[in-house]
């Protein structure tokens, strides 16, 4: 028995309904709906150009997170009975265990907040954020230690390299090009690698396994679509400025994340009458491989509307 294995089975040692309800607190600073808020404040109430740069380091390492789940095809520890771990809240445990995508996406993150806003305070939650999420995972029986240090270290890594790619402000438009084209090339590698190496007999184990491999390099993928194209409209056709108006901030905030988690939810709603859960677990691989191209398309298209569209209405309510 490993020292990871024994490390989840010590913390689970403690284990009681308080304990589980304090880790899963402390697992949703790593959640989408988290991430969703602090990004559309950032960029729709504090400071554009911060939004922006934050939102794309936070798409690529998720990204990079998804493929390397994809190549090294880690099963999460409360699968294999031998280790005697429980599963917690299995809900926020999707795909594979290597690297942990809260750990890493709670670093990226804050990581980023530290990085860039400079405050002591700020750097000191950041922290603790980090680690708490971090052993939550552990905690909750979904990660090995090791999955949680290498999303740790990814994140924050990618939060200081970004920052320095960012300091010139003439890179940006290079930036967000790159990023666009390296993703889309890195997602087409990923899949060929999950089709032609990571299978031995060249063959997919099932639809099921296909959509649970790619779904998540296709979401962050899309994302970035979305970001890129959404600035450049906004840039065009929109060029919101932030205020200190805080009644309107909270407006713009609240409307927001409305619209983007009812895109979000309304799109996969839609996307589910083409391809729905049983399809994917009896159907061919074309079910599959559509389902994970929808996917792409939702996240281009929350994303796209949350950059560029929404703040549309702002200049028409004088909000």
């Amino acid at each position: 028995m490993t020292f990871e294995v024994e490390l989840i089975q010590w913390l689970q040692s403690f284990r009681s309904d308080f304990w589980d309800f304090f880790f899963q607190f402390w697992t949703f600073f790593g959640e989408e709906l988290v991430v969703i808020g602090i990004l559309g404040f950032l960029y729709w109430c504090y400071d554009k150009k911060t939004g922006e740069t934050i939102g794309l380091t936070v798409f690529i390492s998720l990204v990079l997170n998804s493929i390397i789940k994809v190549i090294f095809q880690r099963p999460r520890p409360y699968v294999n009975p031998a280790n005697g771990i429980d599963g917690i809240r299995l809900d926020t445990a999707g795909g594979y265990s290597f690297p942990s995508g809260h750990t890493q996406g709670a670093a990226v993150v804050f990581g980023s907040l530290a990085v860039w806003l400079k405050k002591r305070w700020l750097t000191i939650v950041s922290v603790v954020i980090i680690v708490m999420v971090a052993i939550s995972r552990m905690y909750l029986g979904v990660h090995y230690l090791s999955d949680v240090l290498v999303g740790g270290l990814l994140g924050v890594g990618l939060a200081f390299i970004f920052h320095k790619l960012f300091e010139n402000d003439a890179n940006r438009q290079k930036i967000y090009l790159i990023s666009l084209v390296s993703s889309i090339a890195l997602f087409l590698i990923s899949f060929v690698v999950y089709i032609f190496i990571s299978q031995p007999d060249g063959d997919i184990s099932g639809p099921q396994a296909l959509y649970n491999s790619m779904e998540g390099v296709a979401k962050m993928v899309g994302a970035i679509v979305g970001f890129v194209t959404g600035i450049r409209f906004e840039a065009k056709h929109v060029q919101f400025e932030n205020h200190r108006i805080i009644w309107k901030n909270i407006l713009r905030f609240v409307v927001g994340v409305g619209i983007v988690m009812g895109v979000r939810i309304g799109l996969k709603a839609i996307f589910a009458l083409i391809v729905d859960s049983e399809a994917l677990a009896e159907g061919s691989m074309v079910p599959a491989a559509f389902a994970v191209i929808f996917d792409g398309i939702r996240y281009g298209i929350m994303v796209f509307v949350a950059i560029g569209v929404y703040p549309y209405l702002f200049r028409k309510v004088n909000c």
